[in-house]
């Protein structure tokens, strides 16, 4: 019977130095090996304080004395206190939550602490943190002590946040890539070993011994926490970061540390880098070489976007690459960097497309400009050689009359034929998308492009002055095309008018106007109602607003003549008024 004492009380003395030999060999090694690690300092002060429970359960065991044995409880008490709180401060660390930094958690565990230390040293009079203290001898002599309401009510209250903690890791595990999900199980179940065994012990007779065994949970927390971090690293794979790295996005995604080592990935990178999980933690520009000449880590003051070429699954693909910094806190940030790499092979294959095509217009713009100019420089000096000769001739003056109206027909057709090399020329060279734009002021411009014009006996008229972001050439060719419409079809007096609207600017005239069953086609490429029309007038209007991004409508309203209604501008630059311009 005796063996039988001594051979429990031995299990438990040794599963009590057991632990405090794996605290230390742990602590020994975050400190020398991990100390600048995330969260270190808070695992560092949580294994003190599981190390100063541990010694003050192994002296409550040890034959020293009811006294003794009721000191070392009491600071074994209040050291469970502290381990659980430093717990919490960890996990919110850790995770990134900023659940140590809410208040209510704060006065939490400082009213707990408070009010043990007030109440400790008076505990045999009021009872209120421990109720009896009874020494027994079976299964061997120890002290037997009951939980105060007051200290049962710490107990629960402080473990409320703890179970939030655990909850806390718990969401990290879920979101989390298999290859990480280990070392956060491992880090659960050791948590949850110290609340499961000093459930048991309080509210059960499962264990030989009435007192808290909370103590021993500290065996399987370090251990399994041991395991994590020799293993696999806890310590060096942060969950604000993989909260960062989604692991359902396509686009591979990378964490570098400010070590310069990636420390995490998603799915999508193991395509660009096939044997990624194998070597991570690795130096970056040993595991990623051309993304690591490609990208500065750290960006600098802020986030930047670069352009590289990649092979994905065998083929070569086109990204670019956004680095940003990965944020701890809404208070402070890590110092590691999420590298995205989003995948714009198509953008770039249409914008090659686009290339191509804009070099074919280009190319044909050209030959326009050379290759048909020529024939009809040709033929415009042999129209004018034949009209000398016609005078020469010795014919009657009806015959020489019906001549001269021959040739100038063809000299009309050729002035039709340089006016639709004209047009074709501006929307081949001009109606490209506009890059950039400048402050232009709508009455100069249109007084501009009127003066520009042949206007005959037409007045032009600007109801009110607006400043626009333009393209000033090319507003001018949407004015100059405008009024020459309004000429073309209109008396030769006709009133043109422009002015600014809510979204936009106007051109009216008070001509004929449009039919309405021309209304729909007034736009199109070759389409005219006059003899003499190319037929691309308004086309190159409506070509040079969308090269704007605006757009360009008739107005089927309109009573008085002919009105065209530009829109889309940006609002907050098209709300200022245009400064006056200076007089010559």
């Amino acid at each position: 019977m005796a063996e039988s004492r001594v051979g429990l009380w031995a299990i438990y003395v040794g599963v009590l130095v057991a632990t405090v030999v794996t605290q230390t060999v742990v602590g020994y090694w975050v400190y020398t090996r991990q100390w600048d690690r995330d969260g270190a300092r808070w695992f560092l002060l949580m294994l003190g304080t599981g190390l100063l429970l541990t010694a003050a359960v192994l002296v409550f065991l040890l034959p020293v004395g009811p006294l003794f044995s009721r000191v070392s409880y009491v600071v074994g008490a209040f050291s469970a206190i502290l381990t659980v709180g430093a717990f919490v401060v960890f996990v919110s660390t850790y995770t990134g939550n900023d659940l140590h930094r809410k208040r209510a958690v704060q006065g939490l565990f400082g009213a707990a602490v408070v009010v043990y230390l007030v109440l400790a040293p008076t505990s045999g009079s009021h009872q209120l943190l421990f109720a009896n203290f009874e020494m027994v001898a079976e299964p061997f002599p120890y002290l037997v002590v009951e939980r105060g309401p007051v200290f049962a009510a710490i107990i629960v209250l402080i473990q409320v946040p703890a179970a939030y903690g655990i909850y806390l890791m718990v969401n990290h595990l879920l979101a989390t890539r298999r290859r990480s999900s280990v070392q956060l199980t491992l880090f659960i179940i050791g948590a949850l070993s110290i609340m499961t065994l000093d459930a048991i012990s309080q509210y059960t007779s499962v264990f030989p011994l009435r007192f808290s065994h909370a103590a021993f949970g500290l065996l399987p927390f370090y251990l399994l926490t041991a395991v994590s971090l020799f293993r696999f690293g806890l310590l060096d794979v942060r969950p604000v970061a993989r909260n960062t790295v989604i692991e359902d996005l396509r686009d591979p995604v990378l964490v570098v540390d400010d070590r310069q080592r990636v420390v995490d990935f998603n799915e999508a990178a193991t395509h660009v880098w096939p044997g990624i999980s194998d070597e991570v933690p690795a130096a970056f520009e040993r595991v990623c070489p051309a993304l690591s000449e490609t990208v500065t880590v750290p960006p600098g003051d802020e986030d930047t976007t670069e352009q590289l070429s990649l092979t994905y699954d065998g083929q070569e693909r086109h990204y670019s690459v956004t680095v940003s910094a990965v944020s701890k806190s809404s208070r402070e940030e890590t110092g590691w960097y999420s590298i995205l790499l989003r995948d714009i092979t198509e953008l770039e294959q249409s914008r090659w497309q686009l290339q191509k095509q804009n070099e074919r217009l280009d190319q044909v713009a050209s030959t326009i400009s050379h290759d048909l100019r020529n024939p009809i420089n040709v033929t415009t000096g042999r129209l004018e050689l034949i009209e000398t000769r016609i005078d020469a001739l010795d014919i009657e003056a009806p015959e020489r009359e019906q001549l001269h109206e021959e040739v100038e027909s063809v000299e009309d057709a050729t002035d039709r034929m340089e006016d639709i090399i004209d047009d074709v020329l501006t929307l081949a060279r001009e109606g490209k998308t506009v890059d950039e734009t400048e402050p232009v002021a709508l009455e100069a411009t249109a007084r501009d492009a009127w003066a520009n014009v042949d206007t005959h006996d037409a007045t032009l008229s600007v109801a009110d002055d607006r400043r626009l972001q333009a393209d000033r050439s090319k507003l001018l060719t949407i004015f100059e095309n405008c009024f020459r419409n309004a000429l073309d079809h209109g008396p030769d007096d006709v009133t043109v008018e422009v002015g600014p609207t809510v979204d936009g600017f106007y051109v009216a005239d008070d001509g004929p106007g449009i039919a309405p069953k021309h209304a729909d086609s007034v736009f199109e490429y070759g389409y005219t109602t006059s003899d003499g029309g190319t037929g691309l007038g308004l086309s190159i209007v409506k070509t040079m607003a969308e090269s704007h991004g605006w757009t360009v409508t008739l107005d089927r309203d309109y009573d008085r003549g002919t009105r065209l209604v530009f829109a889309g501008f940006d609002g907050e630059r098209w709300s200022e008024p245009a400064m006056a311009e200076p007089s010559d």
